[in-house]
């Protein structure tokens, strides 16, 4: 009798390998998730703390710089207790540089802005100031615009800051012109915030307003020039009859011994026939931009604040973060 090898025994498929394999990548798949959500967790954490940071850097540099700005104050009212003329050789007119702080630097300046020519007082509760226009018409002529360019622009200038709607001749605009511009924009009919402003106004170009810009200020009306501290343009602009080059002599005059008072100015100009209205002029100043700059961390941060020294403490005017 002949041996047959037994026939071979067929059963269901063993998955036992596919089974740990497709395990494995599930596994795997999970790992890579989940570390993709911890990343991103993580980078998002990592974002947030910068913020956090960033945010707390900006706060404490603003907080620098408001403290320059609360020095200039103390300042200012130390200078006006002990002396009653203000001129550019006073503590205040000197820069603070840049200053080590823990972990950052602040620094600060004062300008006295009563030593310009006050936009503002060009309309008067009653109307037009014929002296202050003509004023403003000779500074013009400074900076080199012509008389019939002078005339147009202080049209201009006179409508955007009157109250009423009707614009003046010639040059002037008022509503209906600005409207017709691109992009449409109205008159403030009200005085300016500014000096930047004068840029809205028609006809002031950028190149003008920055040649203007040493000399002018945007201050509540009825304010005074300060002679101890106006350039000789301002001087010239503010005394009809004082040439620029007259004036350039004044502040050489001015820079060995500052003008104790009105009285000691006018005995000081070139010609007695000079008669400058005192009651636009003044030897004290009562405006000042005080500028505080500070950096802490990786925040830097430039505050402006317009002063009034009508009290011996000033006030606050307005304020802006730069």
């Amino acid at each position: 009798m002949s041996c047959r090898p037994s026939p071979p025994v067929f059963g269901p498929p063993r998955r036992h390998g596919t089974q740990r394999g497709a395990a494995v990548i599930l596994a795997l798949l999970t790992v890579a998730l989940v570390a993709g959500i911890a990343a991103a967790a993580v980078g998002d954490l990592g974002v947030a703390m910068d913020q956090v940071m960033g945010r707390h850097d900006q706060a404490q540099a603003r907080l620098l710089a408001r403290g320059a700005v609360d020095w200039a104050r103390n300042v200012l009212a130390e200078d006006a207790r002990t002396n009653s003329v203000d001129h550019l050789g006073e503590s205040w007119a000197v820069k603070v540089p840049p200053t080590p702080v823990e972990e950052g630097e602040v620094s600060g300046e004062l300008q006295d802005l009563s030593g310009r020519i006050n936009i503002n007082n060009l309309v008067q509760v009653d109307g037009a100031s014929l002296f202050e226009v003509e004023q403003f018409r000779r500074l013009l002529a400074i900076v080199g615009v012509g008389e019939g360019d002078a005339l147009n622009l202080t049209s201009a200038l006179l409508d955007w800051l009157d109250a009423d709607d009707t614009p003046r001749l010639p040059g002037g605009a008022e509503s209906s012109w600005y409207e017709a511009q691109t992009p449409i924009r109205r008159p403030a009919n009200g005085p300016l915030l500014a000096v930047s402003e004068l840029a809205q106004v028609r006809g002031f170009t950028p190149d003008l307003v920055a040649r203007l810009s040493p000399f002018v200020a945007a201050l509540p009306a009825d304010s005074k020039i300060n002679v101890n501290t106006a350039p000789a343009e301002v001087l010239a602009a503010a005394i009809p009859g004082l040439s620029l080059d007259a004036a350039r002599l004044l502040i050489v005059q001015r820079s060995r011994a500052w003008f104790k008072d009105l009285p000691d100015f006018k005995a000081r100009l070139p010609s007695q026939d000079l008669n400058p209205d005192t009651n636009r002029l003044a030897t004290t100043s009562r405006h000042f931009l005080a500028t505080g700059r500070a950096r802490f961390g990786v925040s830097m941060v430039r505050m402006e604040v317009l002063l009034d020294r009508e009290q011996r403490w000033p006030t606050i005017v307005w304020q802006k973060l730069l």
